[in-house]
């Protein structure tokens, strides 16, 4: 390798090699890139070439000298008679004045002022004398010549290498090494009459049985005339004449067992003598019984499945799952196999990868058991090996493999891919607990990953009831690809205790994706596909929405859902009914009423009322600092006193004064949003603390000032609070000498 990438780079160097000299016009490079070995001479067949490219040099009038120096070689002597008109003539040199040696490294060379050639060429007469890359460096730097380093000659040295096929494992009783492969890299390279010696690392050793000259020699057989072994942890190998051309042989059979060692160890063979580079290589590892269980593919992405899916194809299949073991016999046949999924996942299929056919090799309905005859790859040898009497037994998300038999006595593999069910509310990593008393340890694998196959996005509408039409925000439903809403397929939406009005509208937003129909039927949105998304995700918004809410509604959260029964209790066909088919079959996936697509959607914060009470009818009185206020000729105390903050407005306490106002005001906290809503008569006045505008039936209103909480206490200012409570200007007032605030 180190050769071929020498004459590789050597090569990058003769098609363009990078001047040294940025004035120069000329280029300098070599001809040619030979291979020798140490002590080899070179001539004509690799040239030093200098073009004048531009004229340069014959538009010169002064002689042009350089210096040219070896890395890795001498010159020879003959480099002197190189010159114009010198023999012998085959050399091209043209337009050479002289060559003159400096030492065994260095020569000057001085081209003829009156030369008016554009390739100047200097063979090079060398002797090599190390190894590797060998190079001449072209200094131009008082001439016309441009520098360059280039490599013109490869050394390689006589040398012999040794490697093994792969590492085993060797359990207790040992096991037979892969094979030694013994290569010259040129003939004669292994010392003729010399020994080959193979020295095994401690707490291991070499077993005598069927070992003995137990070897092969694929080429020169006449150089190998023997194999012994010395003692238990060292062989040598005994070698004859030297070879005419390089050779190559095979060591085989070598058997070696652990001597005191530990699970985990490594035993390492050490190649040494006779010419052999000296090389270190692991030749296996002993390990105990026992079973591996892995992702059979480590480099495949983890596929991405969708909620609310069934899948059945092949393609859709999870990541394989391979059980191999370390030691024949490990696993322990007859008894059962697990795979176990999560909770929200169902295995509708599962597969043997190794042998797949429609009649044995495939289960396609789940909660079945089949008995039949399956392969599968036995690590160790090249034929199959039949594993009779083994099942699958799918029942919800556990798998059972069951009466595992292996009669071949070699190491076992075997590799199983599944198709799962998914239900809608599931989402995150697919992993899988693979144990059974088959197997002496359990493993956790990640085989799949879950997200939403779509999405419905919404504000958060806070409403009275008792009225009809009440106006919500727009909907958005974006799918998470292209594709995931097929053709025909019906999107159900609902408000949960909620029904929608008809007359909404609706838009493809985003996406090539084609709606057939929106329709309102029983107070649920059906939304029908008419063309699939193939370029990009689909998205539809919905606009116009509008709710009907009964009188009798309690104050709370109401969320979106997807809708798999209607106002009648019937059956919806919805997107999600591959899943749940527990009013059509004996045997749902998953047996779901409704799915949450948007919590908490709608936010009743008040009974509806058949008049507005929130009038004023009692004067408030509220002294800045003072812990009473006075409602009416009521006086109220209160834990934390109005105050006047760092911009000159009066704060005031929220609670305090509107439970002051009215015993059936209401005033809640939601403590996540830090918002503080009021329900006043007719009215719902909403603040979210640090934000300088505030929501009063829903329409945005400015602030003079954020509200604030001072020891646990909602404030804000004066004249936002009486604006929100209904109070014109004149019905706010403020007394700066006495500091107190009026709401009347």
């Amino acid at each position: 390798m180190k050769k071929k990438l020498a004459i590789l780079l050597s090569a990058v160097m003769v098609a363009g090699v990078i001047p040294m000299t940025a004035l120069a016009g000329t280029t300098t490079y070599v001809n040619k890139t030979v291979t020798v070995e140490k002590g080899d001479t070179t001539n004509e067949e690799s040239l030093v070439v200098i073009k004048d490219g531009n004229d340069d040099i014959a538009a010169s009038s002064e002689d042009q000298t350089f210096t040219m120096t070896l890395e890795g070689a001498e010159w020879l002597d003959e480099m002197e008679n190189i010159k114009e008109g010198a023999t012998p003539a085959k050399y091209d040199v043209t337009g050479i004045a002289s060559v003159v040696k400096a030492g065994d490294k260095k020569v000057t060379v001085t081209i003829d002022a009156g030369a008016s050639e554009k390739y100047y060429r200097i063979p090079l007469f060398t002797k090599i004398t190390d190894k590797g890359d060998i190079t001449v460096t072209v200094d131009g730097k008082d001439s016309l010549v441009s520098s360059a380093t280039c490599v013109y000659a490869v050394c390689t040295s006589g040398a012999a290498t040794a490697k093994i096929e792969k590492t085993v494992n060797i359990p207790e009783t040992g096991a037979t090494i892969k094979d030694i492969t013994i290569s010259e890299t040129t003939a004669g390279a292994l010392d003729a009459g010399g020994t080959i010696k193979l020295k095994l690392s401690k707490n291991f050793k070499f077993d005598s049985v069927n070992m003995m000259n137990n070897y092969n020699w694929v080429l020169g057989t006449d150089i190998v005339t023997g194999i012994s072994k010395v003692s238990d942890k060292e062989i040598e190998i005994y070698l004859g004449p030297a070879s005419t051309k390089a050779t190559e042989f095979i060591i085989t059979g070598l058997y070696v067992t652990p001597d005191d060692a530990k699970i985990g160890s490594v035993a390492e063979i050490t190649v040494s003598g006779a010419g052999i580079t000296k090389t270190t290589f692991e030749a296996g590892t002993y390990v105990d019984y026992g079973t591996k269980i892995a992702i059979y593919d480590e480099d495949k992405e983890v596929p991405t499945l969708y909620a609310g899916k069934v899948y059945t194809k092949e393609d859709d299949q999870t990541l394989a799952i391979q059980i191999s073991e370390n030691v024949a016999d490990s696993i322990n046949t007859g008894r059962k196999l697990t795979f176990t999924f999560p909770e929200g996942i169902k295995v509708n299929t599962g597969y043997d990868t190794n042998f797949k056919t429609e009649s044995t090799g495939k289960i396609s309905t789940q909660d079945v058991s089949e008995t039949g005859i399956y392969e599968v790859d036995w690590d160790d040898s090249d034929a199959w090996a039949k594993i009779t009497d083994y099942n699958f037994e799918i029942k919800n998300n556990v798998v059972t493999i069951k009466n595992i038999k292996n009669p071949s006595g070699e190491k076992a593999k075997m590799t199983f891919a599944f198709n799962l069910a998914i239900s809608p509310e599931f989402s995150g990593d697919v992993d899988v607990v693979v144990g059974g008393a088959a197997l002496d340890n359990e493993q956790t694998l990640t085989v799949a990953k879950v997200v939403p196959g779509f999405t419905v996005e919404a504000e958060i509408n806070e409403v009275a009831i008792d009225y009809r039409n009440v106006a919500a925000s727009d909907i958005v439903i974006k799918e998470t690809e292209p594709g995931l809403f097929e053709k025909d397929d019906e999107i159900v939406l609902a408000v949960e205790n909620m029904q929608f009005e008809k007359g909404m509208d609706y838009e493809v937003t985003a996406g090539d994706l084609e709606v057939d129909s929106l329709t309102v039927r029983g107070g649920q949105i059906v939304i029908k596909i008419k063309d699939e998304s193939v370029k990009a995700a689909g998205e539809i918004t919905l606009s116009n929405v509008q709710l009907f809410l009964d009188r009798s509604l309690p104050a709370g959260d109401y969320d979106i859902i997807a809708a798999t029964f209607d106002e009648t209790g019937h059956y919806v066909e919805n997107i999600f009914s591959a899943c749940n088919t527990a009013r059509k079959a004996d045997t749902p996936y998953f047996d779901l009423d409704d799915v949450t697509l948007v919590k908490g959607y709608i936010k009743v914060v008040t009974a509806g009322r058949d008049v507005d009470d929130s009038t004023f009818t009692t004067k408030i009185v509220v002294p800045v600092g003072s812990y009473t206020i006075k409602a009416g000729e009521k006086d109220i105390a209160i834990d934390v006193p109005a105050f006047i903050n760092a911009d000159g407005y009066t704060m005031m306490p929220l609670r305090a004064v509107v439970e002051a106002l009215s015993g059936t005001a209401i005033v809640t906290w939601d403590h996540d949003t830090k918002t503080a809503t009021v329900l006043f008569g007719a009215r719902v006045i909403s603040m979210t603390i640090g934000q300088k505008s505030m929501k009063i039936n829903g329409v945005d209103v400015a602030m003079l000032a954020a509200p604030v909480i001072v020891e646990s206490r909602t404030f804000l200012p004066l004249r936002d609070l009486g604006y929100a409570l209904g109070l014109n200007e004149s019905q706010v007032n403020w007394n700066a000498e006495t500091k107190t605030a009026t709401l009347n």
